[in-house]
């Protein structure tokens, strides 16, 4: 099974992805990518609100639209922060 250094994080003023302390197997490097992904996600719902993040919520008071457009809304600003990607190590 191929081994990855994944890096995750969001991008600007929160300073870009961060290599993760351990290496991890994964089947594949889309496997992998999606991991670094969720990883990054995580992150990202966990600043839901502060430092101007919006949350869904704020979304639809804001911009008044409904949740369906807001949830849209919110996947696409997530998006835009979000910084990730594997490293695949190559075994001699």
């Amino acid at each position: 099974m191929p081994k990855f250094k994944i890096f995750s994080g969001l991008g600007g003023g929160f300073g870009g992805a961060k290599e993760h302390d351990e290496i991890m197997e994964f089947d594949n490097e889309d496997e992998a990518e999606r991991f670094a992904y969720q990883e990054a996600s995580e992150e990202y719902e966990g600043f839901n609100g502060l430092y101007g993040l919006r949350t869904v919520e704020e979304i639809m008071e804001q911009d008044g639209v409904d949740d369906e457009e807001a949830e849209e809304t919110y996947n696409e600003e997530k998006e835009d922060w979000l910084d990730f990607w594997v490293e695949e190590i190559k075994e001699d």
